[in-house]
């Protein structure tokens, strides 16, 4: 009598925390130690709750196990998808001797067909016999649905055929494997041959056409149906979702005599996909009960859309949050250019108590690789680097072109290394990250090595190892590659390609050969391709092949600021000072903005972003009164500011080619900057940054790199030592951005 009063107390138990009250209600009552039965039904509640853990605490604390006990705990693991705990577990009731029941051996069948582990399913269909289970209804049928799930349907054809007893469960797992395995032919023919079908019967076959994105015959069957249940109106539904046929859909949803949360999902989803998110708002706000995949696909709806404001806002009302919600909502900050929001987002995440995925992975690296640090990363991979993570490749490629892009090569070539299976996406990763780095001899032979490898180079391969071409200066290997690609590998050259040749023509100084090129190009050239060929003119100053360039690139892209000035420093270089004046005065014409300039730093655990132009960090002042004292500690020590590089406007002012107005404006800014200098007074603002006739100035950048990085050093330590601050805070904003 005490047991059922206590079954029936466990029975009322709806949540994983009311059943761990009641559990330890229990224990201190002493009501459950002798019971085999009770806890058998508490081991099966925890599963039930995705407790899986409470569920082994109270397995393990049982001194003698029955075949029950032992069962229910594999169910409850592979219930959970935990299916290497389930396999081993089975293993170690083996070892013991412990007899299966045919509930235990189905368990395990479940997990070696969910696994693809068919050597094992065979293995098992040996031992099956061995132990009694070859006549077997319930073994059997998991038998028949573990060789279909593996793709072994000879296999599952053959039990099939050979079994003496047939029930419905034995029919359906052929015709449902027969589905899965793209054989709807003969899943008709088994159809066709049933006496009794049911409704998953029907369903199956439904799946099929579906599938096959065949509406018309899907719901031919589906209205032949005698009965319909909940899953034939959910595949329909999600079959008209898929073609995108979603009126369709609704159509079906608003005949359904009962609806599940599925049901709904379903149609978020579709509207959703759809782009039509305030129809998807309509049927969440009108759903009955929410689950966390109805938030998140509404969430996951707005960020696809770019609605970031209304995802957040979702995202901050949900009750609870699951790792897809979170990695959605992180993804869609660094795939919409939020990569702070991203990484603020993920500081959040971590005092969370959910385990990570490479999917979750794959976002913060993404956000991080936008904003070019790697701490946060690093952060999350520290320790399990070599166990969990480098067997994705997904991982591996990302985390490679992340310490690339953050100028660390050695790390990247050290992930490369580490990698468990490295594909051809991996190689071309690194093949690019070598080019981009300069190393063009590493990148060029890890291209020879991966094609003695067997791994074929494909589109991406070959834009990297052209690009290390490019920064090589290597023009006949550049041709030959670029041939190779096209008759070799039958790559069709993409945009990116051309632009890669015509860089390495143009600066070759094969201007015409380049210029030829692009008249022969099977698509339209882009501003990539023309960008290449007006670069490549500004350093052979060809003013000709810079015109014909410029002329492209206006119709291309006539906002761009770019194009306009590099234009006019080809003419100034050229001395065609009226020609300067005539492109600055179509800048004015065309109303061309020049793009702010931006760059990040990250200092200890904060990222500060600083724009052209911008005041607004609290420590502007003392920057740029620093860096005007560096300027002239620099020339203390033999810095040589670049004849070369004038400012543009002093240029047309001594020919008398700008406006007496702006002539002004340009002298009396240049007088303030001088006095500032001269007399040390902190700038109120950053010295304005004139355009200057020469667009490549990555000499005079690491010459002034160069004389500056130790005097920087020295100026940082002794304004340091003169405040109350410490120096490694100096330019700590109230507005920067913690990683």
């Amino acid at each position: 009598m005490m047991n059922q009063a206590i079954f029936q107390l466990l029975q009322t138990c709806k949540t994983l925390n009311r059943l761990k009250s009641v559990h330890a209600h229990l224990l201190v009552r002493g009501s459950i130690a002798s019971s085999d039965l009770i806890l058998n039904k508490i081991i099966r509640l925890y599963s039930h709750f995705g407790g899986t853990d409470y569920a082994r605490k109270v397995f393990d604390e049982i001194t003698e196990r029955n075949p029950f006990l032992w069962t229910s705990m594999i169910h409850g693991y592979v219930e959970n998808s935990q299916h290497t705990e389930a396999f081993y577990l089975f293993r170690d009731m083996r070892s013991l001797d412990v007899t299966p029941l045919n509930f235990s051996i189905s368990s395990i069948l479940k997990v070696f067909g969910r696994l693809k582990w068919s050597r094992d399913g065979e293995g098992m269909f040996g031992f099956i016999w061995k132990c009694g289970f070859g006549f077997d209804l319930i073994v059997m049928n998991s038998v028949i649905d573990c060789f279909m799930r593996c793709g072994e349907v000879d296999c599952a054809r053959q039990v099939f055929d050979e079994m003496e007893e047939k029930d419905v469960v034995s029919w359906n797992s052929m015709i449902s494997g027969y589905v899965n395995n793209g054989r709807l032919e003969i899943a008709l023919e088994l159809f066709d041959g049933m006496d009794e079908k049911n409704v998953v019967s029907w369903t199956s076959v439904i799946c099929g056409y579906v599938r096959k994105g065949d509406m018309v015959e899907a719901r031919n069957i589906f209205d032949a149906m005698p009965t319909k249940d909940m899953a034939a109106w959910n595949v329909m539904i999600s079959g008209y979702i898929d073609v995108g046929d979603v009126h369709t859909a609704s159509f079906l949803f608003r005949a359904m005599p009962h609806r599940d949360t599925g049901t709904w999902n379903l149609m978020i989803s579709g509207y959703c996909k759809a782009g039509q998110l305030e129809k998807a708002k309509d049927y969440f706000e009108q759903m009955p009960r929410r689950n966390v995949v109805s938030w998140t696909m509404m969430i996951d709806g707005y960020v696809k859309s770019g609605k970031l404001h209304e995802a957040k806002c979702l995202f901050d009302e949900m009750p609870e949050k699951n790792l897809v919600t979170w990695s959605t909502m992180i993804s869609g900050y660094a795939k919409n250019g939020k990569p702070s929001a991203a990484l603020e987002l993920f500081k959040n995440f971590r005092k969370q108590s959910l385990e990570l995925d490479e999917t979750f992975i794959l976002s913060v690296i993404s956000a991080c690789s936008q904003l070019g640090i790697v701490d946060a990363v690093e952060s999350v991979i520290s320790d399990d680097v070599g166990s969990r993570y480098f067997s994705d490749s997904r991982v591996v490629n990302s985390l490679i072109d992340l310490y690339a892009k953050c100028g660390n090569i050695e790390k990247a070539s050290q992930v490369f290394e580490a990698a468990d299976k490295k594909d051809f996406c991996c190689y071309s990763t690194m093949i690019a990250a070598f080019a981009n780095h300069g190393l063009v001899e590493k990148a060029v032979s890890l291209f020879e090595d991966m094609q003695r490898k067997n791994f074929e180079p494909d589109e991406v391969t070959f834009l990297g190892v052209l690009s290390a071409c490019n920064h090589g200066g290597l023009v006949d290997e550049g041709r030959r590659y670029f041939k190779q690609m096209t008759e070799e590998f039958g790559v069709k050259p993409t945009d990116k390609h051309y632009a890669c040749m015509v860089d390495i023509l143009g600066r070759g100084g094969f201007l015409e050969e380049a210029h030829e090129m692009i008249l022969s190009m099977h698509l339209a050239p882009t501003s990539a391709v023309w960008g290449a060929m007006l670069a490549a003119s500004n350093v052979h100053r060809n003013v000709q092949m810079a015109e014909i360039a410029a002329s492209e690139l206006f119709k291309i892209e006539p906002e761009n600021s770019g194009n306009y000035i590099l234009l006019s420093n080809i003419y100034a270089a050229a001395g065609k000072w009226r020609d300067v004046a005539r492109v600055r005065a179509l800048i004015r014409e065309h109303h061309v903005k020049k793009n702010r300039g931006s760059s990040w730093i990250e200092l200890g655990s904060a990222v500060h972003e600083f724009v052209r132009g911008d005041v607004s960090h609290v420590d502007a002042d003392r920057i740029c009164f620093v860096l005007s004292l560096l300027k002239e500690d620099m020339k203390l020590s033999g810095y040589i500011k670049d004849k070369d590089l004038h400012p543009i406007s002093t240029v047309l002012m001594e020919h008398g080619l700008l406006s007496p107005e702006r002539s002004k404006k340009a002298f009396e800014k240049k007088q303030r900057k001088q006095k500032q200098i001269r007399t040390g007074t902190p700038m109120k603002s950053p010295p304005p940054r004139p355009i200057i006739t020469k667009a490549e100035s990555s000499k005079e950048q690491q010459q002034v790199s160069k004389n500056g990085d130790i005097k920087a050093k020295k100026r940082l330590k002794s304004d340091s030592s003169d405040d109350d601050d410490n120096g490694d805070d100096f330019i700590l904003s109230p507005k920067r951005r913690k990683v």
